[in-house]
């Protein structure tokens, strides 16, 4: 089942340069199809940076030669109205897998192409359109490019210029263009008697017409450039601009260029088919675009969680970066991550931080932090070789392993917390449970800072650890796993897909144990329907979750990877890649009537496909 990316109003396909994020969109409310910019954000992509009011930026194009607009809202109301079909979205696509996106649709004979990427190195966003006939005959159009502003408070000539707060700035213009107007949609297209609406409190729609293109017959017309710019002031988005239009006709290349040398750096995965190859690097453009200026990894195209930084998932992107071998940025984020870092008052770190305030942000009690910690800076060390790392965040390694260590109760587990789902507790009626997640990935965590520790000479604290680490893997044996398969928590004998991580990624668990847990967890959390594995059994948590996740069916076919079944892996791993939107991104789960959930969420999604891709290089390419 394929889908594009809008059929959930939540989902996105991103695109960015760490100083700006746009938001594209293919379905509108209600399913709606359109080709539009829903979105965009400056420095901190955070929703309270929104610099576009709803429904964002779209085109409407009308052909000479036809009696029907391209026009997705039938805004346009003519004497012969919006006959026709509506608007089919024929292609989606990264452009080679990196960081330019573009969009192919047509209504009627009137076919529309827009390519939309961030500059590198500035704070601007540029969307190109393009126009050509469905029947190639030639003919000539005119393209008008819509935004739908949150104020306008000046305007000079064609440049109109918008303030969302005392440092955000928004720039925009067409590049050529005839004219700009605010006010009534269908009058500024139609040539009827416009009254100019500008207001700096108020919501405004602006249009601009661009000079007529000539349709050469089977080719696109040459390209209109919409140019937002931003910045901290009026002046330094006015001056973006003008840096920005510039060079207006050379940044498309000279961005692709950008990602082209981005992506050398990239681990050779060897020989792929052309559907796999394409996943891979539009995942590792995902993570890239995930981080920020400063180097923050959060989640990019998900509406309700958009500009917050979850441990777990920027650790996650931060791990994943680096096994791909993209040291500098992973470094980069890993420090930038940690530096979120506040303490609880039990002395463990929150989880959950705001891009903004930079102030927790937290809905959930989880112990499994600082396990995650030392797995993250010790797989960003283990990849780069810098020991200066160790040196450096060594008072959190120090914090990290002696909250674990003093943090076991009678049981020998860690204590009871909602494990590596969040929306698991008390606040839905569940009794937080000494979770099996938590524990196992404390003592991996342990492991790791005592390889840590004997590398700066620390080898009494290394045994320490080391020591910490096998009791917990023995209470694990003692309370969590029954007959062999790994369960959930010390109180139920329910499965926890999460634990298969511990045969793979975080390889800490008996072998023994990965074959009756296998067995146990394709007839319980596999879905009799859909295919694909559930993410646990039986919890109260949010709507819909009772169907396939994709972070869950990677790990599960990672697990069959460790246990040599590559078919059995193989069915996994389709299951995602059949599940994408045509562009390839993944969904973090499904709803009820096959709506994705997440697109564009890199930490859960895009990272599964770089990780389980290099495992099974790693175990069957190479042999």
């Amino acid at each position: 089942m394929h889908y594009f990316i809008g059929k959930n109003q939540d989902n996105h396909a991103p695109i960015s340069n760490g100083n700006c994020l746009a938001w594209i969109q293919q379905y509108d409310v209600g399913c709606r199809p359109v080709d539009k910019i829903s979105q965009l954000f400056f420095k901190y992509f955070d929703m309270s940076s929104s610099l576009l009011n709803d429904p964002g930026s779209y085109v409407l194009v009308k052909d000479h030669n036809e009696k029907v607009w391209y026009d997705p809202y039938g805004i346009v109301q003519e004497k012969l109205g919006q006959i026709g079909e509506i608007v089919s979205l024929d292609h989606t696509q990264y452009v080679n897998g990196f960081g330019i996106y573009e969009v192919v649709s047509h209504k009627g004979n009137t076919v529309v192409r827009t390519k939309t990427w961030a500059p590198p190195n500035r704070n601007a966003m540029i969307r190109s359109i393009e126009v050509k006939t469905l029947r190639s005959n030639p003919s000539e159009a005119t393209i008008y490019p819509v935004v739908h502003l949150q104020n306008i408070v000046q305007r000079i000539n064609h440049t109109f210029i918008s303030r969302i707060s005392e440092n955000q700035w928004l720039a925009t213009t067409v590049f050529p263009v005839e004219k700009g107007i605010s006010g009534n949609i269908a009058k500024a297209v139609t040539g009827s008697q416009t009254t100019i609406f500008e207001h700096s409190l108020l919501p405004v729609p602006l249009v601009f017409t661009t000079p007529p293109q000539h349709i050469p017959g089977r080719q696109f017309s040459e390209p209109i450039y919409q140019i937002f710019a931003t910045g901290t002031s009026k002046e330094a988005a006015l001056q973006e601009l003008a840096s920005t239009l510039k060079d207006i006709r050379k940044s498309e290349q000279t961005t692709m260029q950008a990602w082209q040398a981005w992506h050398k750096q990239t681990i050779n995965i060897g020989p792929l088919s052309p559907e796999l190859n394409y996943f891979w690097r539009v995942s590792n453009t995902l993570a890239k675009m995930s981080l920020q200026s400063d180097g923050t990894p959060i989640i990019i195209g998900f509406k309700p969680y958009q500009g917050n930084v979850w441990i777990r998932d920027s650790l996650w992107i931060t791990t994943t970066l680096a096994l791909a071998h993209h040291l500098d940025d992973a470094v980069r984020a890993l420090y930038a991550t940690l530096s979120y870092l506040k303490k609880r008052p039990d002395g463990n770190f929150y989880f959950a931080y705001n891009v903004v305030t930079r102030l927790p942000n937290e809905h959930a009690f989880e112990n499994d932090t600082t396990g995650l910690i030392l797995y993250g800076i010790w797989q960003v060390w283990s990849v780069v070789s810098d020991d200066q790392i160790i040196d450096d965040l060594w008072p959190i390694i120090s914090q990290s392993t002696n909250w674990i260590l003093s943090n076991r109760d009678a049981s020998g587990l860690i204590l009871p917390d909602a494990g590596i789902w969040e929306t698991f507790g008390p606040h839905l009626g569940e009794r937080f449970e000494h979770m099996t997640w938590t524990s196992a990935i404390s003592a991996f965590g342990l492991m790791k800072a005592a390889e840590m520790a004997d590398k700066m000479s620390k080898h009494e604290k290394a045994a320490q650890f080391r020591q910490g680490a096998v009791q917990l893997i023995e209470a694990i044996a003692k309370h969590n796993v029954h007959n062999g398969i790994v369960t959930r928590s010390m109180e139920t004998s329910l499965l926890d897909s999460s634990v298969t991580l511990f045969f793979s990624e975080f390889p800490i668990f008996p072998s023994q144990w990965l074959k009756p847990t296998l067995e146990a967890i394709q007839k319980r959390l596999e879905d009799p329907l859909l295919g694909g594995i559930w993410r646990h059994e039986s919890l109260t948590t949010e709507e819909g979750d009772l169907k396939p996740w994709t972070g869950p069916t990677f790990w599960v076919g990672e697990a069959f990877l460790i246990a040599q079944h590559q078919h059995e892996a193989w069915k996994y791993f389709d299951h995602n890649y059949q599940n994408s939107a045509f562009c390839g991104l993944l969904p973090e789960l499904l709803y009820s009537r096959g709506r994705p959930r997440g697109i564009a969420m890199p930490s859960y999604s895009q990272s599964g496909v770089i990780r389980s891709l290099l495992l099974y290089r790693n175990r069957f390419e190479k042999k």
